[in-house]
């Protein structure tokens, strides 16, 4: 990534995503787990443990979309580097897109142009 990631936040809730997010985080950052995406989850906790990397969950939706909105309007964050493949709607390319996702290795965010 370039640098040392000091906090991340998994908005998916799933294993893979969790363990990439504890994966990625410096050692004494912050993991923060938003997504729900499953009851139970296993993820590296050892390894997380051993460099102190903190895991805080939130459960709050009210009122949040504003703000949300408002940082993406106004550039305070940049959410296009997310966006890391791009397809168009055919057959072909819709099944392309879930193979590169599937894999996962270097696709972060999917995207489909319609």
């Amino acid at each position: 990534m370039g640098a040392e990631v000091d906090v991340s936040f998994d908005c998916a809730g799933l294993s893979k995503t969790m363990s990439t997010a504890l994966s990625a985080t410096r050692a004494g950052g912050k993991v923060c787990l938003i997504g729900m995406g499953h009851n139970e989850m296993t993820v590296p906790l050892t390894s997380a443990a051993a460099r102190e990397v903190d895991i805080v969950g939130i459960f709050r939706y009210k009122d949040t979309w504003p703000l949300c909105l408002e940082f993406l309007r106004s550039g305070k964050i940049d959410v296009k580097p997310l966006i890391t493949h791009r397809f168009g709607f055919s057959q072909k390319e819709v099944e392309e897109a879930f193979e590169v996702s599937a894999r996962g290795s270097d696709a972060i965010k999917v995207m489909f142009n319609l």
